[in-house]
């Protein structure tokens, strides 16, 4: 009114001018309300006031179709619904507190939701009365900001389904920024997953995350503990390819009581000859090594590397080695795989005194996928037993630092050496295990857990344990335990090691406190040479 009065003053408009175009005015606004807002109208009914809305005839119902169901009307940015308020409330957090609180909507039997957009809110209800959800690319983050927004859990998992379909390398960085600006943990979980499922296949985008966020990402591909794995390392029988398909798989130990074996992907080779080694680093296999393949004159060992994503179950080939080995150590330390020791790949014959191991040491880049070679093994008057068992030399890895082991030749001691990562030198590591502590000639497993190095070796009569504490710097008790061939390459998990025992066919378990050893399952097939290790299988691929 004052601002009417004002204008007619500037302008010399008559009053009754200025009264004639409120009016028309209130009239428009009128008007609009009807046809949009549903205006409220009070009245006196048994001496209160109840408030009635004039609902237009265009305004959508959804009614749980009972006699006594109460509508509320809900009003959202374009159109206007009529609502079974106890469907909501089964379904949305949002308005079970709401049916449940003294506030004035509850009792008008109206609900104001205008910043809500009409089409989500729709095809929030629609879903709810059992239909199918109406999202598509352009509307996902509106719909995914409304069902979050109004607590409806099954909505908004529909939703992020969709979004997982639709990730890839081009979106998934700004599914996550919007993810994080919404504050919207289940989608940042959904975004995450993506990231962590294809860590390495997403290297150029996840190698520029947040340290933060990178470390999260970690955190989903990584958990502990994975599952105990095997694959025959080497084969060299012949035999026809019908019959070594069965063994040319990854088999994984199913977790319970009643653990089996079960195949889970087939090697990403056709050979009947092969040997690898292996490394796992984010959770990725790889396999480093070479295959006999047939050419025009004959045969050769071609040199091949893998990478299998358990995640995706899909095998992808890397660089290969630079050095042609075989037999050779991988070990994994700051993100980087080092490959150590190991003789020629092409000669299949058994090793014998004038087999030489490789000093030169390489280290695999995986965000480059290159190798390169780093400082070589110092030899001196120093040695590694030379064994078609086992890789030479025996490895372990623990922080920033690869332990390797290795026999002094004019004493027989046996010696640590410790390979500094991060400046690319390699000390001893001082005392040496002498022949009086421990007449241990063979050299089975060599493994590092929670600041302690153990040793697993053994002589004619029997085996022994040894470990070394890298806190106190010295050899702790020598332990003896009953005499078992072991071989291939083992692996710690938790409190224990695992190792093939052939003569026994069967996987052996080492409690690493109590030194107890014990067969722990059959091989799922005939064993030579295996590895063990552990992955992490998400349970859609577990299954």
């Amino acid at each position: 009114m004052a601002l009417f009065a004002f204008m007619c003053h500037l302008f010399g408009w008559p009053w009754k001018l200025a009264v004639y175009l409120m009016n028309c005015l209130f009239k428009v606004v009128s008007f609009l309300k009807e046809l949009f807002c549903i205006p409220a109208t009070s009245v006196k009914q048994n001496n209160k006031s109840v408030y009635r809305h004039q609902i237009p005839s265009s305004s959508r119902i959804y009614s749980s179709g009972q006699r006594n169901a109460q509508l509320f009307v809900i009003e959202t940015s374009e159109e206007c619904f009529q609502v079974d308020l106890e469907i909501l409330a089964a379904e949305s957090e949002y308005f079970r507190a709401l049916s449940q609180s003294q506030m004035k909507e509850i009792s008008d039997n109206f609900i104001s939701l205008q910043h809500i957009p009409s089409e989500a809110f729709d095809s929030v209800l629609g879903f709810i009365c059992g239909e199918s959800i109406k999202v598509n690319e352009e509307n996902l983050i509106e719909h995914i900001e409304v069902s979050s927004y109004l607590l409806v859990p099954s909505y908004l998992q529909e939703c992020l389904k969709f979004l997982g379909n639709i990730l890839d390398p081009k979106n998934c960085l700004h599914y996550l920024n919007v993810a994080q600006s919404l504050c919207c943990a289940e989608m940042v979980s959904v975004v995450q997953y993506y990231l962590a499922a294809n860590f390495m296949e997403l290297n150029k985008i996840t190698w520029n995350l947040e340290e933060d966020e990178r470390e999260k990402v970690l955190n989903i591909r990584c958990p502990d503990p994975g599952q105990i794995c095997i694959i025959k390392k080497e084969n060299l029988s012949s035999g026809a390819l019908v019959e070594l398909n069965s063994i040319r798989f990854l088999f994984q130990l199913s977790r319970g009581e009643a653990s089996t074996w079960h195949p889970t992907t087939q090697l990403p080779f056709v050979a009947e000859k092969w040997n690898f080694s292996t490394a796992v680093l984010y959770n990725y296999l790889f396999l480093i090594g070479g295959y006999k393949q047939k050419v025009k004159r004959g045969f050769e060992f071609r040199m091949a590397s893998f990478r299998y994503n358990p995640f995706t179950d899909h095998w992808e080939s890397v660089s290969s080695l630079i050095k042609r080995r075989r037999h050779f150590s991988a070990a994994v330390s700051q993100g980087y795989i080092f490959a150590i020791g190991g003789w020629y790949l092409d000669c299949l014959l058994a090793p014998d005194v004038s087999t030489s191991l490789y000093t030169a040491v390489e280290r695999y880049d995986p965000w480059e996928d290159r190798w390169t070679f780093v400082s070589s093994l110092p030899f001196s008057d120093f040695s590694y037993s030379v064994s078609m068992s086992h890789d030479i030399p025996l490895t372990a890895s623990l922080g920033g630092i690869i332990y390797v082991i290795g026999t002094v030749q004019r004493t027989a001691e046996k010696l640590i050496l410790q390979y500094n990562v991060n400046t690319d030198t390699w000390t001893e590591l001082l005392p040496t295990l002498t022949r009086v502590d421990a007449s241990m000639p063979n050299l089975y497993f060599f493994g590092a857990t929670a600041g302690c190095l153990y040793l697993f070796g053994g002589n004619n009569q029997e085996n022994m344990v040894a470990s070394f504490s890298l806190k106190e710097k010295r050899w702790q008790d020598i332990h003896t335990v009953p005499k078992l061939w072991l071989a291939g390459q083992g692996t710690i998990s938790g409190k224990h090691m695992y190792m093939v025992a052939p003569e026994l066919n069967s996987v052996v378990k080492m409690d690493l406190k109590s030194l107890s050893v014990q067969s722990f399952l059959p091989l799922p097939f005939q064993g030579s040479y295996e590895v063990l290790f552990e992955l992490y299988f998400p349970k859609r691929v577990r299954e």
